[in-house]
């Protein structure tokens, strides 16, 4: 009786299993078969749109996506799907719109939903749709068996449902689809709208076009603030024609991926297929022939005719890449215009057309999101979105906003988050004013927790600051964010220009006989600025990721010399985030392009791979210097030709060039950086920025310390000299150790001049910055930024790169080691105690001696440094204090600084203490 009770739920056990995967169309018994089955009691569409006005939005009035009804007053919304609704596949492009300082930017990725563009279907049972994601991720290309085999173990994903509440003339169903979009928004939005008041929301868009529906809801957030998102439903095109190319990690392509489990040979299952145009020639038979379908933009109208020959050059600037294979005139640009009514009647929401759109939300951004077919790769859509905002937003970023930008840049994940664990080490507590610390450690701490929504962000501890680049959002996305460094580096040209640094470029003259001034700057030095943001977005709406390697390809001096202005573009590629070029010119260098004049080498080369005949063969080129590629993740990498916001094959030559700016700068800060009637606040806010440059070029150098040179070629690859993992040159290591120690822990390199101080005063406005101390905290700003210094060049992912170094270097090769490293420091920050010169130790060298020893104690007892290097570095931080206690145990004597005295004092005690405690733990 048992074993034919176990055969019979055996027997059950299979049946439903059997129903559970069967295919999408599948139906579960009693259920009907497909949309046209009978809906008995559904009420036809007519009687359920009554009192709401349908919704058509094509100048033709051609039939949309869903035909869709709207009822303004209570953000009502009703959709009939199509006759065959369940064959058909469709994209939901969800974006918070409004209400979130990257509004616009990313599609939403808060906690719990991991899906800015999803691919769903409608299944239905009953008198229900399921909103249903397919299975993309494991596939099979093998015999039928492999195929049934995966879709039964990798079965598709119920969303949400939505009930059927009429039938249209054929039987279609008719849904509300503010039920999904509205109360079931958190599937789409995650945090972003926990606890919003839906009650309250409003229809603030519905537009419906033959490929794609566009939603825009706004609500009150739990905060009360008001927000909005976007939705996009839309089918991508599947061209007959279009042949997916497998993606090679040689050249930077954003891809589509999947496991396809019939491939068995012991290497990866994953194929990935490059993000392309279906570009093709019209006539094959040519060497040189037009495109048989132009990759087309439109330059909406609201971008300002001033900018409008920029935008288009940084277009058209691609198509000389497309030539190189044969492809004249790619690409197209077309201009909307209000006043003469030139394609007016296309709108930018409308997924059959690519825009250039302009916006003014003062966030200093530039974005290149596309759209394409998830399982091919092929790109049907694209927009380039500019804000206009990057020549003036971030001029109103507060000091110590632009400072804890300038020390997080490229920080490791792995570093972040133990800095979320040790706040005496961070960065954006350390530069944050003394008052607002416990604030920024709760809100990190709530960050790294995910329960920070709806607290207020303070000033150094906002995403841009210190979130390490998404690298999934940036490639599911393919999309760039450029804020804050253009707006930063516009803001130094224009204090460049002030300062009469600006060479090549003049503004207009009273007489008018100069050249155009765009918004206060020389139309030559903005014009192709913009025309390289341009570029840049084009370059991704081809397909292209990032390439952190392409400002590395000259030296600074060639990069600076009269060869090369005005003659080739400086970098390898725009795909790049290089910073505006401003040298103060000293006879061995000129001033050189201020920015990339044209697409680069890598640029034709990754284009020619991309949308030529011919892929393997271009591949072999890879190991040409010209066509290295690191991508988003090598900006927290270890190699330090792979960082944003600098350039050179050496950075550090731009590091030192920076360092002479800023001290150039500072010399006439009181001369010629401020008017006659301007507020002294202004001095205080450029002396900021010029403290934040210098930051900056100490994370550039800081990037060499434990560098590792990156290669990504293959064996085979042409002209590969190199392996794939090199130590950087110990000699450039030691430069950049020592870099830091001149322009960081010396007091000369703040130009703490007390004719400056003097000046650094404040407006206090009460609806922007009253909170600002009227005298500026001069001590714990610069500290701050000594202590930044410091923790990039004592962090786990830093001294981890250095002693995995050792290992890696040659037998007769030198290498920088962690003994090095800390007895360069404790020379520098102690050298009073070297040179017999303590009787007078200045306030700010007592600040740094004091964080020093703070940090070497915290080393010696205990301190959790994560890694292989963590109890290495403990013995030796104890070593540094037993040398520290040898030379403070000399006899204080009374003529001594009383400041000084009690210092030394106190650290003699302290360090004794602390070895006593490690010594008495440890036996």
């Amino acid at each position: 009786m048992k074993a034919v009770l176990a055969l019979t739920l055996i027997t059950v056990t299979l049946t439903v299993a059997a129903l559970t995967y069967a295919a999408p169309q599948a139906q579960l018994p009693g259920r009907p078969k497909s949309s046209s089955a009978k809906s008995d009691g559904l009420p036809p569409v007519a009687k359920v749109t009554k009192g709401f006005e349908r919704v058509v939005s094509t100048a033709d009035g051609a039939a949309s996506l869903y035909t869709i009804w709207k009822r303004d007053r209570d953000a009502q919304l009703i959709a009939q799907l199509p006759h065959d609704f369940e064959k058909q596949r469709f994209l939901i492009v969800a974006t918070v719109a409004s209400g979130d300082s990257q509004a616009g930017v990313y599609s939403i990725w808060h906690s719990g939903v991991r899906r800015p563009a999803q691919y769903y279907y409608w299944k239905r049972y009953d008198k229900q749709l399921a909103l249903v994601i397919p299975n993309l991720n494991v596939r099979s290309r093998g015999d039928d068996q492999s195929k049934a085999a995966t879709a039964r173990v990798n079965t598709d994903t119920v969303v949400l449902t939505t009930p059927i509440i009429a039938k249209g003339p054929k039987g279609e169903p008719v849904i509300d689809l503010d039920n999904v979009l509205v109360k079931q928004s958190s599937n789409f939005f995650g945090n972003f709208v926990r606890g919003a008041n839906m009650k309250l929301a409003t229809l603030d868009s519905a537009k419906a076009f033959p490929g794609n529906i566009e939603v825009t809801i706004g609500f009150p957030r739990i905060s009360g603030q008001l927000a909005s998102v976007h939705y996009s439903i839309l089918v991508p095109p599947k061209d007959k024609t279009f042949k997916p190319r497998i993606a090679d990690r040689r050249v930077g392509y954003y891809h589509v991926g999947y496991d396809d489990s019939s491939k068995n040979d012991g290497e990866s299952q994953r194929i990935r297929y490059a993000y392309r145009w279906n570009v093709e020639k019209a006539d094959p038979k040519l060497r040189l022939s037009p495109p048989k379908r132009p990759i087309v933009y439109y330059i909406e109208h609201t971008t300002p005719i001033r900018y409008r020959r920029w935008v288009r050059e940084g277009i058209l600037a691609w198509n000389k890449a497309f030539e190189k294979v044969g492809i004249v005139g790619a690409i197209e640009v077309y201009q909307q215009d209000a006043a003469t009514g030139a394609h007016m009647d296309k709108d930018p929401e409308d997924s059959r057309y690519s825009f250039v759109r302009w916006t003014n939300a003062n966030m200093g951004f530039a974005i290149g999101p596309v759209h394409v077919h998830p399982e091919t790769g092929q790109i049907f859509e694209a927009d380039i979105v500019m804000d206009e905002g990057f020549l003036s937003g971030w001029v109103r970023a507060h000091i110590s906003t632009e400072l804890a930008s300038a020390a997080m840049a490229g920080m490791n994940a792995e570093t972040v988050q133990w800095l979320n664990e040790h706040p005496g080490w961070d960065p954006r507590v350390r530069l944050a004013a003394p008052a607002d610390r416990p604030g920024v450690i709760a809100y990190l701490r709530a960050v790294s927790q995910g329960t920070a929504a709806g607290m207020s962000v303070p000033p150094t501890a906002g995403p841009d600051v210190w979130s390490p680049m998404n690298l999934q959002a940036c490639h599911d996305g393919c999309r760039t964010v450029c804020m804050p460094g253009y707006a930063e580096h516009v803001k130094h040209a224009r204090i460049a220009l002030d300062i009469g640094l600006l060479t090549g470029v003049a503004a207009e003259s009273d007489d008018g006989d100069s050249e155009s001034v765009l918004d206060g700057l020389p139309e030559s030095f903005v014009g192709p600025l913009l025309k390289d943001v341009i570029m840049h977005e084009t370059g991704h709406t081809m397909g292209l990721r990032h390439n952190w390697r392409g400002s590395a390809l000259y030296s600074f001096a060639e990069i600076n010399s009269k060869e090369m202005r005005g003659k080739k573009p400086h970098g390898s590629t725009v795909m790049d985030y290089t910073p505006t070029n401003i040298i103060v010119e000293d006879g061995e260098l000129v001033q050189g392009d201020y920015t990339m004049i044209d697409i680069g080498p890598y640029d034709f080369w990754a284009i020619e791979w991309g949308y030529g005949d011919n892929p393997d063969e271009t591949l072999k080129r890879a190991g040409q210097k010209e066509h290295a590629f690191i991508a988003e993740e090598g900006s927290s990498g270890p190699d330090p030709r792979a960082k944003v916001w600098e350039f050179g094959e050496n950075s550090l030559d731009y590091a030192d060039a920076r360092i002479k700016y800023v001290h150039h700068v500072r010399q006439k800060l009181l001369e010629k950086g401020i008017k006659d009637g301007e507020p002294w606040a202004k001095v205080r806010r450029l002396y900021g920025s010029l403290l934040g440059a210098q930051l900056s070029a100490c994370r550039t150098a800081s990037n060499w310390i434990g560098g590792v040179y990156f290669h990504r070629h293959v064996k085979g690859d042409e002209a590969v000299t190199e392996d794939p993992v090199i130590p950087a040159p110990v000699d450039r290591q030691r430069r950049a150790l020592q870099f830091l120690v001149e322009n960081a822990f010396r007091d000369e390199a703040f130009d703490l001049r007390p004719e400056v101080l003097r000046k650094l005063g404040t407006q206090q406005w009460f609806d922007t910055n009253w909170r600002d101390e009227q005298d500026t905290p001069i001590h714990d700003r610069i500290l701050g930024v000594q202590a930044s210094v410091l923790t990039m060049i004592l962090n786990p992912t830093k001294l981890r790169r250095v002693f995995d170094n050792e290992l890696r270097a040659a037998e007769d090769e030198e290498t920088l080691t962690i003994p090095e490293i800390l007895q360069t420091l404790r020379k520098e920050i102690w050298s009073e105690l070297d040179a017999g010169d303590s009787q007078l130790i200045s306030s700010l060298r007592r600040g740094l001696q004091r964080e020093h020893l703070d940090r070497m104690i915290a080393l010696g007892t205990g301190l959790d440094m994560p890694g292989a290097a963590g109890e290495t570095l403990a013995s030796l931080a104890r070593g540094e204090l037993r040398w520290l206690r040898g030379r403070l145990s000399v006899p204080l004597t009374d003529d001594m600084d009383p400041y000084t005295r009690a210092h030394l004092d106190d650290a003699n005690e302290r360090v004794t203490r602390a070895l006593e405690a490690t010594y008495s733990r440890r036996r």
